[in-house]
């Protein structure tokens, strides 16, 4: 496992140089490094966000489904295996892969943690503003004490990696009892941006408002898994009840005197 993803590493590390050879800097690097990631990860992220829609698009009949059976645990699995089969839905799906993206994200994790990489690289030709700096909460507020009040702008960066977190769980979960769970997903991020580099502070900024795009290129499109409710659904509501009666069309002197009165 160390080797696969001290091979990951390395070829991350390429792309790495690769891109600074253009640009001469590290910063626009890592924004051009983590892009590309998420390009080569789109299709796993196209297939993971294809599944959040589907699940979100059945939700209404898994909450019927649950207050239809539910003194019938065995019953109710049962229906809701037929409504994801109905609906070419997988509840899987949406977790596979983000597990295999994981040994991709860690390598480039332990990249940019690499001591040395980036040596004096600055950020946005600020010389203070290192890549491999850590802004911790006591370092700003010992260089503001100091006589650096413009250190102050490294708390910029945990801003920046909470706040696009919390604008992707905005756009992005609609479920309410899901977006009190992952409440406080933001602030712990933004927390630990003052815990690693900023080089990595950079990555996640990058890398979240990625994915926001791609949840709108993706989620905003018709989804091809859901189009109509299952046909048994259909079939139950088209099917007359025992002994009712299918309701009687309106006479059509009656319509003619309800257009006459109208007009």
């Amino acid at each position: 496992m160390n080797q696969m993803l001290e091979s990951i590493s390395q070829a991350l590390r390429s792309v790495l140089e690769f891109f600074y050879g253009f640009t001469h800097d590290y910063t626009l690097a890592i924004v051009f490094l983590t892009l590309v990631v998420k390009l080569v990860l789109h299709p796993l992220t196209r297939v993971q966000l294809r599944s959040m829609k589907g699940m979100q698009l059945v939700a209404p009949h898994m909450e019927a489904l649950r207050r239809k059976y539910k003194d019938d645990p065995r019953t109710l699995n049962q229906e809701m295996m037929k409504l994801y089969r109905a609906h070419n839905v997988n509840p899987a799906m949406g977790c596979l892969p983000l597990i295999v993206q994981m040994p991709v994200f860690i390598a480039l994790w332990r990249l940019l943690y690499t001591k040395g990489l980036f040596g004096a690289a600055a950020v946005l030709g600020i010389p203070w503003m290192r890549l491999d700096q850590v802004p911790s909460v006591k370092g700003i507020f010992d260089a503001v004490a100091g006589g650096h009040p413009e250190r102050l702008l490294l708390i910029i960066f945990p801003i920046l990696v909470g706040g696009t977190m919390f604008l992707q769980q905005r756009l992005t979960i609609t479920d309410p009892q899901q977006a009190r769970m992952f409440l406080l997903m933001p602030v712990m991020m933004g927390y630990f941006a003052f815990i690693y580099p900023i080089g990595v502070s950079i990555y996640m900024i990058v890398s979240t408002l990625a994915y926001v795009g791609e949840y709108h290129w993706v989620v905003g499109r018709p989804h091809p898994m859901i189009t109509a409710p299952p046909k048994s659904q259909a079939a139950a509501q088209a099917k007359p009840t025992p002994g009712g009666h299918p309701p009687a069309s309106e006479p059509k002197g009656r319509k003619g005197a309800k257009r006459r009165e109208v007009g």
